[in-house]
């Protein structure tokens, strides 16, 4: 599956929980990034989601999207 495979596959906004499964991180750490503006979010009426484009910048895989 290449690079554009797996952003593609994604949900357009991701849960908490599915961006700390896809970073291999724990969901406190993601919220961090979050709240130290690291890492963009957007409120929703059932809690945060991350635009999986603002995901692919923090990983700093956006200019291999574009590439």
């Amino acid at each position: 599956m290449t690079l554009s495979d797996q952003f593609h596959s994604l949900p357009t906004l991701l849960k908490v929980r599915q961006v700390a499964d896809f970073t291999g991180t724990h969901e406190r750490t993601v919220r961090r990034w979050i709240r130290d503006g690291r890492l963009g979010a957007v409120e929703h009426p059932s809690g945060l989601r991350v635009p999986r484009r603002a995901l692919w910048r923090f990983l700093g895989l956006d200019l291999a999207l574009s590439a």
